[in-house]
This record gives C-alpha cells, structure tokens and sequence, in this order.
C-alpha cells in the first residue's frame, strides 16, 4: 500500500460512525479507569456496584443484560468484588438456582464516591457541551439503539 492510499483508507475509516463511537467509548472507558484507579475499582466494576446499588441489576443474569461484556467476565469481577468486601451473594430461599448480588456495607459506603469520580469524567468529555446537546445526543443514542434491535431496556433506565 502506498502512502497516498494509506492516507487515504485513514481518512476513509474515520468517516465511519464506527470510528467515531468507538473512540469516544474509548477515550471514556479509558478516563473512567484513571479517575477510579486510585479506589482500586474498575470500570466494569463500577457498572455492577452501580446497578446493584440502584436495583438496575441483582443477578448475574440481570448484570449481563445491562452491562456490554460477557457474563463470564462479569462472573470474574464479581469474585473479585466479593473478595474485596464490597458484595455478597445470597441464594433465594424460593429458587435455589438463582443467587442474588447485594453490596456489602462497605460497598453501599463506596458507591457515591466512586460516582464522584465518574461524574468528574463524565464532566471533562462534557465541558462545551450544553444540556440540550447532551439530551439530543443521548435520544439519538437510543434510537440507534432501538433500530439496532438492541435489547438493552432503556425505558427502564430512566
């Protein structure tokens, strides 16, 4: 390949709206880690105390529908965030099969300020950015998402 069509599939593949989401979730992703990395919580750690701490999410099951990695990884992370004290898990007396995720104390006590540091993030991507921008670019998320046959309930997140 020569430089002129290097330069050229570059400029091409940063027209695509896969590019450009792709690098935001990226850069995000990356500058949540930095902001949690002094709690010595992770990313995806966080979005299972959040939804746990919210009620968004209380089973392995529920956690996957929510929370875009695969139920193995989240499976790891909550064996870690067991071993760290900040959850539990609970079989329900009424079905056996199925074990609930709770936060410990230590957990509940952790959630707001790991959600500083997240909102601290969110602001940085956010500055220049008004209200009315961030609803719009957030109703055209869903609608994307919602053409994509996504099966994230959003309607319940809100």
């Amino acid at each position: 390949m020569t430089m002129q069509q290097k330069g050229s599939a570059e400029s091409q593949s940063q027209d695509h709206l896969a590019y450009w989401v792709g690098s935001l979730a990226s850069a995000i992703g990356k500058g949540a880690g930095e902001q949690l990395a002094s709690t010595g919580v992770t990313p995806c750690q966080w979005a299972i105390l959040e939804a746990a701490f919210f009620g968004n999410a209380n089973t392995l099951t529920a956690l996957a529908r929510i929370i875009p990695v695969d139920a193995a990884a989240i499976s790891r992370q909550l064996d870690k965030l067991q071993k760290s004290g900040l959850v539990r898990r609970r079989r329900l007396r009424s079905d056996r099969r199925t074990v609930r995720i709770e936060l410990t104390d230590a957990g509940l006590d952790l959630v707001p300020k790991l959600e500083t540091c997240i909102r601290s993030n969110n602001a940085r991507f956010l500055a220049g950015v008004s209200a009315r921008e961030q609803a719009v670019f957030i109703e055209i998320i869903k609608k994307m998402l919602k053409n994509a046959d996504y099966a994230v309930e959003l309607e319940s997140q809100e």
